[in-house]
């Protein structure tokens, strides 16, 4: 990409899409397909912050700009805290008793709780994201091993990973719907 135009896989890094061994023309299966969906969804979550970090010295002062920025970044907020909540509540829980290691995913676990605060506090947005993002942004990628480590368990991840998905689907009403329409939701 040009380095003149403001692309929004910066400031803050995208995670390799490649990382989780996906290869083109190969299906992924098991850890590595959960690791290379995760990747996807992380690397929404560091684009739209992205965009919000790239553009919020440029929001002009009238009301309608600001308040629809600061709705933007709001619901940016809000999709990430919903990731994290399904996380810690419905994945996490079931990769540990799966893989039957209590804990296995205790470190993800703090790192949400280190940058959270991050996502309510108040003031200059520009060094709020900053406060936190240092800690986010290695979280998510650190998120992608914990997810590929699971291979170390010799578990029938696919089939795991297949009725979360129709668990999480059915909640949107829809279970024919994609993983990608889940996107805030994981």
């Amino acid at each position: 990409m040009s380095s003149k135009k403001p692309w929004a896989d910066r400031p803050f890094e995208l995670i390799s899409s490649t990382r989780a061994g996906t290869k083109k023309g190969v299906k992924t299966a098991g850890v590595n397909r959960m690791a290379e969906e995760m990747t996807v969804i992380h690397n929404l979550i560091l684009r739209i912050i992205n965009t919000v970090y790239l553009q919020c010295i440029n929001v002009e002062k009238s009301p309608n700009d600001v308040q629809d920025f600061v709705s933007y970044a709001i619901e940016w907020s809000k999709m990430v805290e919903e990731h994290h909540e399904t996380e810690e509540t419905e994945v996490f829980p079931d990769i540990e008793q799966l893989a039957g290691v209590p804990g296995l995913m205790r470190a993800n676990v703090a790192q949400h709780e280190a940058f959270h605060d991050g996502l309510h506090a108040g003031g200059k947005l520009k060094s709020i994201i900053d406060s936190f993002m240092p800690v986010l942004r290695e979280h998510l990628s650190d998120e992608i091993d914990s997810l590929l480590k699971l291979n170390e368990y010799d578990r029938n991840w696919d089939e795991w990973y297949e009725k979360l998905m129709k668990k999480l689907l059915g909640r949107m009403g829809d279970p024919k719907l994609k993983v990608s329409t889940l996107l805030h939701h994981l």
